[in-house]
């Protein structure tokens, strides 16, 4: 039996080291306005409290499926993505379902919040993993290999859709990700990206709002005063924060010209208060969370464990780039936070547990009969 290696120290690093930047920055971009909001009872800390809150119990699931040997999830792969479409279905029920600024993406239980979607991107990751890894021989037949997984992807995507388009189009890319490693041919992955694209056009289509944020995303400035003044916020914070930005806790845009100044759009006022080499510094952390996740990957011998470790990756460096592209107007604005550094719950734990997944594989990098 081969002794467990510790676990992988810079992932650990980094990701403690993004979420300490998290926390600071959320108590940064909210204070002026939780000050100023009846629901926070004029506490400026009120969102900073709630995310160590989260971050404490987060950290505590981190360690604890750090220590679970990865394989086991392997037999919940079919519960737990039932237990996902189920919390997607939900949040759809009128009722169930609680709106937020326009968006219904969360079930309130008691006094908290609970958005589905982050449990359910956790949950395709391991069904995909398991199933995947099981299809070996099948994979490269797109019939009996990969058809069948496109039923249940495309239920859990269709029904992401419904509540923010971006959180589906991680989901797609990463399961794409996933096939891909898995051994599916080229040609197959072709057809399945080009299927992919063409729902993801239609999505926008049939959705007007959807369509405007195209519109704004090429010309933000056209529109200043309606669908691109979040975009053109964000790009105003970034432009004014230079190459050295404007000073820590310094930062204009913050102070209720910015909308989601400490959620979605909290990079841009990182950007502006610590300029280019603030935002240059959480795009390295980022790509080099991403190059040890898949360090681990390519070191881990058993599939499942492969696989499961790339899509973890996958997942959480695929909403940050999603993110950092939104913010910069690289790409059109979407939902998706950006992982450890953007307030919310939800997203913040379930982060955590991804890199505890992730640390516990890197402790059994070889065959699993060497560890049992």
């Amino acid at each position: 039996m081969s002794p467990r290696k510790p676990p992988d120290f810079w992932l650990f690093t980094l990701t403690v080291a993004l979420l300490v930047i998290g926390v600071f920055m959320v108590f940064d971009a909210s204070y002026a306005r939780a000050g100023q909001e009846k629901m926070t009872g004029g506490d400026s800390l009120y969102f900073m409290k709630r995310q160590v809150l989260f971050a404490l119990p987060g950290l505590a699931m981190m360690f604890l499926a750090m220590q679970i040997r990865y394989w086991k999830f392997r037999h919940f792969g079919r519960i737990l993505l039932l237990l996902a479409i189920t919390g997607l279905a939900l949040v759809l029920v009128p009722g169930v379902g609680e709106t937020v600024n326009g968006a219904t993406r969360w079930i309130r239980i008691g006094s908290i919040q609970v958005q589905p979607s982050e449990f359910a991107k956790v949950c395709l990751v391991i069904y995909l993993a398991a199933a995947l890894s099981a299809k070996k021989q099948e994979v490269r037949d797109w019939k009996h290999g990969l058809l069948p997984l496109a039923i249940p992807v495309g239920l859990v995507a269709i029904l992401t859709v419904k509540e923010d388009l971006g959180t589906a189009v991680v989901l797609v890319t990463t399961a794409l990700v996933m096939v891909y490693m898995a051994g599916a041919k080229k040609r197959h992955f072709a057809v399945a990206l080009g299927m992919c694209g063409l729902l993801g056009a239609i999505a926008i289509i049939i959705e007007p709002y959807r369509l405007n944020r195209i519109i704004a995303f090429i010309d933000p400035f056209k529109d200043y005063y309606g669908s691109g003044y979040q975009v053109c916020q964000s790009l105003i914070a970034l432009g004014s924060g230079g190459v050295f930005g404007v000073g820590l806790c310094e930062g204009k845009e913050k102070l209720f010209y910015l909308p989601a100044e400490h959620t979605d759009f909290i990079l841009a006022v990182l950007g502006e208060e610590a300029g280019l080499i603030g935002t240059s510094l959480i795009v390295v952390l980022f790509l080099l969370l991403a190059a040890r996740g898949f360090h681990i990957a390519y070191h881990t011998k058993e599939p499942f464990g492969r696989l499961l470790a790339a899509g973890l990756t996958a997942l959480i460096c695929g909403q940050a780039l999603l993110n950092v592209c939104v913010v910069t107007s690289s790409l059109p604005a979407t939902g998706v936070p950006l992982p450890f550094i953007s307030y919310g719950g939800s997203s913040l734990v379930m982060n955590l547990i991804c890199v505890g997944i992730l640390l516990g594989v890197s402790r059994h990098p070889g065959p699993i009969k060497d560890y049992q």
